[in-house]
């Protein structure tokens, strides 16, 4: 909400009546309330009109005494009465006033005043006129000691502050930007499924320009051989990070260690030993074995231990894939012998035929059992892209979106889509949700890259 607080001017008598009117304050000059001293008093504006009024008066060198707090009912709530207040108590003790003394005879406005401005009662004051509540003949007389609590002021909004990111859910607590991770290749699609599958470096590469440049911060790369196959080779990987690099230097480069199509260590490792321009920044590792609609991928407990280990020695922070429950537990056994710590990015890849299907519930727990010091993103396979997707960023998670876990743009499988409008479209929920993007340099520290 925007409003604006100004002192207030002869000219704005009228309106401030007005505002105080819906709670019988407004019998100015009376018993109650002598006129008022535009030096001594504020005004709260929206779009020009006056929406909020609140006074003071200094009754002595350190003593100070609030006259008139309000707003207009339907902006209770809105922190503009907090912004008065808080207006007020500052300019009182600019002028040296120590303690500061209100009345009130609202139950719930004695309340506000003691909680967020720390007031005790010090007696009451019997009403002379008609005045705010008729029905109460009583003031509640309250004190605070400003200096104090303006000393501690910012302290306790950091505190408060700090409490909201740890506890408060979602959009109380602010959003963290939002990662996009772009799988653009994987090992299924080919070009007779989607003719936008990139299959040569050259291919990938600019699939890597695109999505980068539509908002993902990290590419999900699966090489291919001459003939459009899987390839582990490093060589291939060497070209396209290197040329990434070349154009997209900040772009985070994930490299698979799939056991899909081979099984051996040696095999799966090749492309975590290239150094310099080529040397990936991160690399997938799944946590156990599962099957797929086109075949198993097999990963033994002490592979998946020695790739991590291998990744922790050339200092590639590990892409942990989780299809179900039990491949968190295999995480939570390599933090615990030290082979991976610190920040951990997850990816959980729902909707696979035996391993965790993608709904609400199975994301909630699986996003719920992740280890500290987690950054999780979600992918839903086929069908399920989208909504999970959706979900993720809702719920304050980042996003794995692509070709490589859809090629269809709809849910009729009819429209083909390409990794850029992929990217595009969750760029564009993301905004309808008032989620930034992260730029590279946050995705770099929010992952310890």
């Amino acid at each position: 909400m925007q409003f604006v607080i100004q002192r207030a001017k002869p000219g704005d008598f009228e309106q401030i009546l007005a505002v105080l009117k819906p709670w019988n304050m407004h019998h100015i000059p009376s018993p109650e309330m002598e006129m008022i001293d535009f030096d001594t008093f504020f005004v709260a504006k929206m779009d020009g009109k006056i929406v909020g009024v609140s006074g003071y008066k200094i009754v002595s060198k350190e003593e100070g005494k609030t006259t008139l707090l309000a707003v207009y009912p339907e902006f209770q709530g809105s922190g503009i009465g907090k912004a008065l207040q808080d207006k007020r108590l500052e300019a009182m003790h600019q002028a040296g006033i120590k303690s500061v003394t209100t009345n009130a005879d609202r139950h719930d406005i004695i309340v506000w005043y003691k909680k967020h401005y720390g007031y005790k009662e010090i007696g009451k004051a019997k009403k002379v006129a008609s005045f705010g509540l008729d029905d109460v003949k009583e003031w509640t007389t309250l004190q605070m000691d400003v200096k104090a609590y303006l000393a501690h002021k910012k302290e306790k909004e950091t505190n408060k502050r700090r409490y909201i990111l740890q506890n408060d859910p979602y959009p109380l607590s602010p959003y963290p930007p939002l990662i996009i991770n772009a799988c653009l290749t994987g090992m299924v699609p080919t070009k007779m499924s989607t003719r936008y599958v990139p299959i040569s470096v050259d291919e990938i590469v600019q699939d890597a320009i695109g999505v980068y440049d539509a908002g993902a911060r990290i590419v999900h790369l699966h090489a291919r051989d001459k003939e459009g196959k899987p390839a582990y080779e490093a060589r291939y990987y060497e070209e396209m990070i290197t040329a990434i690099r070349q154009e997209r230097p900040k772009l985070i480069c994930c490299v698979t260690t799939s056991g899909r199509n081979v099984k051996g260590i040696k095999e799966r490792s090749q492309v975590l030993y290239l150094s310099g321009k080529a040397k990936p920044d991160m690399a997938s590792l799944t946590l156990g074995s599962l099957n797929f609609l086109s075949g198993p991928s097999i990963n033994a407990l002490d592979t998946v231990q020695e790739l991590a280990m291998i990744m922790k020695e050339q200092g590639i922070k590990p892409e942990l894939e989780v299809f179900d429950a039990g491949m968190i537990n295999v995480a939570k056994y390599l933090e615990r012998h030290n082979i991976i710590g610190g920040k951990k990015y997850f990816n959980l890849l729902l909707g696979n035929i035996n391993t965790a299907p993608a709904t609400i519930g199975d994301l909630a727990h699986l996003s719920g059992a992740l280890p500290d010091r987690s950054v999780w993103a979600t992918a839903g396979l086929g069908r399920f892209q989208l909504p999970m997707n959706v979900a993720a960023i809702v719920a304050g998670g980042h996003v794995r979106v692509g070709i490589e876990d859809a090629v269809y743009y709809d849910y009729k499988q009819t429209v083909s889509a390409s990794n850029t409008e992929l990217v595009s479209r969750i760029v564009r929920i993301a905004d309808e949700l008032q989620r930034p993007i992260a730029t590279a340099s946050q995705t770099r520290t929010m992952l310890g890259v």
